[in-house]
């Protein structure tokens, strides 16, 4: 399993708004794709910042999902509200039973 942590720091409180708004077809478009395990953003208060938490099948099929036509809109929509790059880290995972 992939698991995807992306972290956007927005320019402010309306930006961070303008982000949860713009990720929500985001959100439901990349959960309806083939080899979407799970796809979330949460809020983190402490850091005033945002973070998708992904999960996928196979990085093949996450880099499908980076070229889908609401993921690229997405970055567009979000580029002026964001402060720098997006921080992304991609894990490649199994699941441990104990």
């Amino acid at each position: 399993m992939i698991i995807v942590l992306a972290k956007a720091i927005p320019k402010d409180d309306d930006a961070k708004n303008e982000i949860i708004e713009f990720s929500a077809d985001l959100v439901e478009n990349s959960k309806a794709e083939k080899g979407n395990i799970d796809y979330n953003l949460y809020e983190n208060a402490h850091e005033d910042s945002l973070i998708f938490v992904e999960k996928w099948e196979s990085i093949e099929i996450l880099q499908k999902h980076m070229q889908s036509d609401h993921f690229l809109k997405f970055g567009q929509n979000i580029g002026d509200l964001v402060s720098g790059e997006l921080e992304i880290e991609v894990l490649n995972s199994e699941i441990l039973e104990f």
